[in-house]
């Protein structure tokens, strides 16, 4: 769940500049600006597109892969927030018990923390969770939102103005995510790989996973970019 916060934080400035972007047109090309309930379902559609991919794809889809990182490499390749967790809680009751012992506290004897084995099993489950649920989620909103964008769309819309926005703003959306995403998990991949570490220090398994999801919606993205744009060359041309 930590990823889709940052993802609207990024999605939502992006699709506000494609907006502007899309009126500072119309206004030089002289054509009218209308609201029409048709355009702005497009518009709709477009934009919660958008947020559904982010949803199943990077908020579910890679959650899962972090699990299956976990699961076969170890759980602290996926998991090292918790052994940092840890190992600060344990540090946390060593001062704390020597606190007791100079000034004469009663000491506590109930111990009502989990073990590390407990924490790490704990949080894998609760991200297996999460992430079945958004991939669900988020592809069930795709796919009604797919299927009605197509119902509602013209053929000679698919390559018209509004659209090359959309596409292009989820170009940027994704090509930044994956940059990001893969600057910090290959880096981080190689340091747990080569460099003899403790348990947690590096964890690259959620950022290679968003990163493995979000390369090939990049590469579709930028194929169906650059499909849409050759489109009218080759009305032309023929």
């Amino acid at each position: 769940m930590d990823i889709i916060f940052p993802i609207l934080g990024l999605a939502i400035p992006i699709l506000i500049i494609v907006g502007i972007v899309y009126f500072v047109l119309k206004i030089k090309a002289d054509l009218p600006i209308s609201f029409s309930y048709r355009g702005a379902l497009r518009v709709y559609f477009y934009v919660v597109i958008l947020i559904s991919v982010g949803l199943g794809g990077l908020g579910g889809v890679s959650t899962l892969l972090k699990v299956g990182f976990g699961e076969m490499v170890g759980r602290e390749f996926s998991y090292g927030n918790v052994y940092e967790e840890h190992r600060d809680d344990q540090q946390r009751e060593k001062y704390d018990q020597q606190r007791e012992k100079n000034e004469d506290y009663p000491a506590d004897t109930e111990d009502e923390t989990r073990s590390l084995p407990e924490k790490v099993e704990l949080e894998m489950k609760g991200s297996l969770i999460n992430g079945v649920s958004l991939a669900v989620i988020g592809m069930f909103l795709l796919l009604v939102h797919f299927l009605g964008r197509w119902w509602v769309e013209r053929g000679d819309e698919r390559s018209d103005l509004l659209r090359r926005l959309y596409l292009m703003a989820g170009l940027l959306i994704f090509a930044i995510v994956t940059i990001v995403s893969l600057a910090t998990g290959i880096p981080e991949t190689l340091r747990y790989a080569l460099l003899d570490i403790n348990p947690g220090e590096e964890s690259p398994g959620e950022p290679l996973s968003i990163a493995i999801v979000a390369l090939p919606v990049w590469i579709c993205y930028l194929v169906a970019t650059l499909r849409n744009i050759r489109t009218p060359f080759l009305v032309q041309a023929t």
